[in-house]
């Protein structure tokens, strides 16, 4: 499992330990507004979500100073045959707006290039999910379409913008 280190920030294993922190990130409607997962309200679905990606090998992201994850982060369905990888990630809507996840996903992208060998690494989200968009933009990450009706989740079928980063775009 790895650490990875910024100037605010530790990105550390998620562990069984974060689950009260996890559950109070995912009850909070603004946070799962934009994810396939309702709001959480028992710490069952936490601990089924936490789960999964303690599995995956989600890092959490922790303030420096602090044990308390408020967000996590991770690159995950690694083809190793294809160099590629899909990247996923949250935070505690108290933290939106800081550069707190542009911070960590600099460290988590650098880490998925250079250290893993990737080539491309990819995110979904919303189509209207403003923010995240901004955040992807903002590290070099390329809009390359819609899937139309992609998913099926809270009731509806979901359309999802595909985005994408070439390690030879990476500037960071």
């Amino acid at each position: 499992m790895i650490t990875l280190t910024t100037e605010r920030l530790v990105l550390r294993p998620l562990q069984k330990d974060d689950l009260e922190t996890f559950l109070a990130i995912f009850s909070n409607p603004e946070v799962t507004r934009y994810y396939e997962v309702e709001t959480m309200t028992e710490p069952a679905q936490a601990e089924k979500l936490l789960d999964q990606f303690i599995a995956i090998g989600r890092l959490g992201i922790v303030p420096k100073g602090s044990e308390k994850i408020i967000g996590s982060c991770g690159i995950f369905s690694i083809n190793q045959e294809h160099y590629s990888a899909s990247l996923g990630y949250d935070l505690a809507h108290e933290y939106w707006g800081r550069g707190i996840m542009t911070e960590a996903l600099i460290a988590l992208l650098g880490y998925g290039f250079l250290s893993m060998g990737l080539n491309r690494i990819n995110a979904l989200t919303y189509p209207d999910n403003a923010a995240s968009i901004r955040v992807l933009t903002k590290l070099g990450f390329r809009t390359e379409g819609v899937m139309r009706e992609f998913g099926f989740w809270k009731g509806c079928f979901r359309d999802m913008s595909l985005h994408a980063l070439l390690r030879r775009d990476w500037r960071y």
